[in-house]
């Protein structure tokens, strides 16, 4: 599966992020996007703060990254299609 370039970040979690400090905002931002590129995960065993966020946010990653696979495949399915249909027209003439 090509993965996507990268993930979407949403306002309605700013509400949770402004509960973070600056130094745990950065470590969360640069754990998610390791998680994006690598899949893995980081542990935040110190920071259950961080923790919790992580787990919350790796989700909606995860949801990006499906709804990214889906739409490949749907619009490969529709490429197929328009190709099939443009491939019988012309035998047809």
């Amino acid at each position: 599966m090509k993965k996507p370039m990268g993930f979407f970040t949403y306002f309605h979690h700013s509400a949770m992020i402004a509960h973070l400090s600056d130094a745990q905002a950065g470590r969360l931002y640069k754990a998610l996007l390791l998680y994006g590129e690598e899949g893995i995960e980081t542990e935040f065993d110190d920071d259950q703060t961080c923790a919790l966020a992580f787990i919350i946010l790796k989700g909606e990653v995860d949801r990006n990254f499906e709804r990214y696979a889906e739409t490949c495949e749907n619009r490969s399915k529709a490429a197929k299609e328009r190709e099939a249909k443009k491939r019988n027209s012309s035998e047809d003439e």
